[in-house]
């Protein structure tokens, strides 16, 4: 599924740049923090055969500045302090942090007529091919993707006025297409691409690198190195933010798409 592993690579490493104090209820609740590396994208999964208001909230919350996203964020987990939902919290910011540094680039290259879910593919088949993780089309991270009832209890408080069953829901759906992607079964698969009628059009990742887009593997790996050095400074304004109020800077200015 798109940057599904560029994101899980990218939280891994980015977890390494923070502060013990910081990193220790990341490794308490590991699992929130990965479910908060899918970010809003999550909502792009729930029934996504069908038009609804949940899953409109892919588009709403995808359209908010970090600034605006982030203050209510933790203006919510204030009111439901958990180390849990902190880690989910550093998990949100970490997909907003390399979605911003990607965001730029993904535009220009949108601009000559390439789509967003052909660059995301092509990214993470170029990244599992740098980590030897061969052939890249076959590699299924859903086991990394595991949320409980209960967490997701957690993920939803942050995503107003989506409900647990929601973030249940649309969850499961991600773990199922992530699945179905990586099997060797690839005509089923596509089987299944096709009765989506284009929704999930360019979403199974080739056997091969995309020729239209291959030019830009170099460049958005370098997005990706850039967003690891600028989100331990990240993570330090949302702490102060969180526990002092100081106010977020300008890393936060962007939109999350």
């Amino acid at each position: 599924m798109p940057a599904n592993y560029a994101l899980h690579r990218f939280g891994a490493e980015a977890l390494r740049t923070l502060p013990q104090a910081q990193q220790r209820p990341i490794q308490r609740f590991r699992r929130l923090y990965n479910g908060g590396l899918h970010g809003i994208d999550l909502f792009f999964y729930y029934q996504p055969m069908l038009r609804s208001a949940v899953r409109e909230l892919y588009h709403t919350y995808g359209s908010m500045t970090g600034r605006e996203f982030f203050t209510q964020a933790c203006e919510l987990q204030k009111q439901n302090p958990s180390e849990g939902g902190i880690a989910c919290l550093y998990g949100l910011l970490g997909s907003y942090c390399l979605n911003t540094q990607l965001s730029p680039l993904f535009r220009d290259a949108m601009a000559q007529g390439i789509s967003r879910t052909e660059l995301e593919v092509e990214l993470d088949r170029h990244l599992l091919c740098q980590d030897g993780k061969m052939p890249a089309h076959t590699q299924d991270i859903s086991a990394s993707l595991k949320l409980t009832r209960g967490e997701c209890v957690t993920v939803a408080q942050f995503f107003p006025p989506a409900t647990a069953a929601n973030v249940y829901s649309a969850h499961s759906s991600l773990m199922f297409w992530t699945r179905r992607f990586a099997s060797p079964k690839r005509r089923t698969a596509k089987l299944l691409q096709k009765a989506m009628k284009g929704g999930f059009a360019h979403q199974m990742m080739p056997d091969h690198a995309n020729h239209r887009c291959m030019h830009l593997d170099d460049a958005m790996v370098a997005c990706c190195s850039r967003a690891l050095e600028v989100y331990p400074e990240m993570a330090r304004q949302l702490t102060d933010y969180r526990e002092t109020g100081s106010p977020l800077g300008e890393l936060f200015d962007a939109a999350f798409h």
